[in-house]
């Protein structure tokens, strides 16, 4: 009991620091004049979601274009962006979405400590936790005016729900405050938020349903199959709101995204680029008119039929060099650490190969160390890597709880294989660094007990041994 008590004050500390970490990035960050007339991500959310309820069918805000008759992105982070500023300012809009992602930022930990402490235990849980809260990359994100925060505690609910309330829940005997229907509308309800946020989540909760599938044989689940249906009927129809409004009100079909095929090519086209660098790349000898609306924002309106033809082309020219090519992409952003690029325009990694390359000097070392952002980057990549070199031998530790831990290690699975097809970016893979982590903190409580018990063994064996 004393035990509980402690580890319970040791998590409050951790969730309080881990905000304070997260509040104090944020303040020091500019708030609007990023997003004035820029091509990132960031200031087309805002523009996009301002757009979204101002009731044209396109304009320009902030020197940006948006386009309400063919959005091509999930709606969820658009109406987040769009509804802060229907009452507030732009640079209260800044802050006032940061304030919400922090948060959002700071619960996801809490629920890598539920996650980890029903895979494993509540000592993991910590670990876990202080992994989440302290990872430099983590700490930096809730700042950025994009999907990823918000897309993370979504999958982290869903998890969460999944595994505690549903499996564990009734897979054990252990009494959970939720019934298992109950569980499963929640558990559909977040994934499918995840969804409507980034779309590369799409197809999962099949896999959550094959899971039940796989565990029907317990008594608890006998109504397994009324289970799977409630799971996919709640999640089909939350994401059906978002084509029933586009069909109703611009006579458009889309389910969820219509970027699959873009991102798809620009998976396959070794060139691609800037919007602009694409559009010419795709156009480059096509016949293809330039679609209506292209004078505000030509950025995915090209026809499904020209990216088909695209893809085909590149796997007719040279197969062997598009294995090549989604391979190597794929292992640089599973490798390569989310949130290092804003801290500064040099890579500490190149640096680092260009001093073991040449004459490994002390001098040459030390101006390594002076380069802009250099121990905020060392940081994150020694999180980072301590996430994946401890987080894979915990999914084999736990391999004995797959009922728990399949559902948590599968969606990291499954990431890894979608973008082997879609483009793959350190951001993209970003979204399964908390599962990394989860499955880190385990590893690390195993290891360390069975060091002790190791250590306690070789004691009396060498008092024995002395005695002889």
């Amino acid at each position: 009991m004393q035990a509980e008590a402690r580890n319970s004050r040791w998590l409050w500390v951790i969730l309080f620091v881990g905000l304070l970490l997260r509040l104090a990035y944020a303040a020091g960050q500019p708030i609007v004049a990023n997003f004035v007339g820029t091509g990132g991500d960031s200031g087309w959310y805002l523009a996009v979601g301002w757009g979204f309820f101002s009731g044209q069918e396109h304009g320009w805000i902030r020197n940006i274009p948006f386009i309400n008759n063919s959005i091509p992105t999930p709606p969820a982070y658009i109406l987040y962006a769009g509804l802060f500023q229907q009452f507030l300012a732009e640079q209260e809009t800044v802050v006032a979405m940061r304030l919400l992602q922090c948060l959002a930022s700071i619960a996801t930990v809490y629920l890598v400590f539920r996650i980890t402490r029903t895979l494993h235990c509540q000592r993991a849980g910590l670990v876990a936790a202080a992994l989440a809260a302290f990872h430099p990359a983590l700490v930096f994100e809730p700042s950025n005016i994009a999907t990823e925060t918000l897309f993370i505690f979504f999958l982290s609910c869903g998890l969460w729900l999944f595994v505690e309330h549903y499996v564990n829940g009734v897979g054990d005997g252990r009494a959970s405050w939720l019934s298992p229907s109950a569980a499963i509308v929640l558990t559909a309800m977040a994934f499918s938020l995840a969804t409507l946020t980034r779309a590369v989540s799409i197809l999962f909760p099949l896999g959550l349903a094959l899971h039940i599938a796989l565990l029907r044989r317990r008594p608890c689940l006998r109504h397994w199959r009324r289970h799977i249906a409630l799971l996919l009927a709640v999640y089909l129809a939350i994401l059906l709101t978002w084509t029933v409004y586009n069909l109703a009100l611009w006579d458009r079909f889309v389910f969820v995204s219509d970027r699959l095929l873009p991102t798809v090519w620009r998976g396959a086209e070794s060139e691609d680029g800037s919007p602009q660098q694409n559009d010419a790349l795709l156009l480059a000898g096509a016949e293809a008119e330039v679609p209506e609306g292209c004078e505000v924002d030509c950025r995915y309106h090209h026809p499904a039929a020209l990216y088909l033809e695209r893809i085909g082309e590149i796997i007719g020219a040279d197969p062997a060099g598009l294995l090549a090519l989604r391979a190597n992409e794929l292992a640089y952003s599973l490798l390569q650490p989310h949130g290092t690029t804003h801290l500064g325009n040099v890579s500490i990694r190149e640096a680092a190969l260009n001093w073991l390359n040449s004459g490994r000097s002390l001098a040459e070392l030390s101006e390594i160390t002076q380069i802009e952002g250099f121990w905020a980057k060392l940081l994150t990549w020694l999180f980072h890597l301590l996430g994946i070199v401890f987080g894979l031998p915990g999914m084999i530790m736990l391999r004995r709880r797959w009922p728990l831990s399949l559902p948590v290690m599968g969606y990291a699975l499954y990431t890894v294989l979608a973008h082997s097809v879609l483009l793959a970016l350190p951001r993209y893979l970003f979204t399964i660094e908390v599962i990394w982590l989860i499955f880190a903190g385990c590893a690390l409580v195993i290891i360390q007990a069975r060091w002790r018990r190791s250590g306690a063994k070789e004691i009396p064996d060498a008092l024995t041994a002395s005695a002889r």
